[in-house]
């Protein structure tokens, strides 16, 4: 990366985080954050969480549906439904966290073997409500 644009990254990085000087050199002393940052595809892919099963969710949930962060877990508001299932969006950290591991070493992310969520109601037939289950997978910037 050239110098003006490591520049215009660290100092867009400032902005968005609300660091001083000091917070900002304290990030770079840490090896694993400069890693991070130091990976293109936490600014330049998306996480997908798409349903893959639904029955009787209060959220209307649809098989199809997406929930959509940006690379850095942050949720995309005009790529996802109007009603979110605190339930199923609770699952994803774990599935999140193993997504960074790989992009951080150079892998695949979408070859993760443990790939689907599910939301915390057990579903009608074992005295719930209903019952989403979702598969977490990246989308590079030309994918859809």
């Amino acid at each position: 990366m050239s110098d003006d644009k490591e520049a215009r990254l660290w100092k867009r990085f400032k902005e968005v985080m609300d660091y001083s000087d000091a917070d900002v050199e304290k990030f770079k002393a840490n090896p694993k954050f400069l890693q991070m940052m130091s990976t293109p595809a936490f600014r330049t892919h998306k996480i997908v969480a798409e349903v893959v099963q639904s029955h009787g969710c209060v959220c209307q949930h649809k098989v199809g549906q997406r929930i959509v962060l940006n690379g850095n877990g942050a949720l995309l508001r005009d790529e996802c439904p109007s009603l979110m299932c605190i339930s199923l969006v609770a699952q994803f950290p774990p599935v999140i966290a193993a997504v960074y591991e790989r992009m951080v070493a150079g892998l695949d992310p979408n070859d993760l073997l443990l790939n689907t969520i599910g939301c915390s109601d057990v579903g009608i037939e074992c005295g719930g409500w209903g019952r989403v289950l979702a598969k977490i997978r990246v989308e590079g910037p030309k994918e859809k």
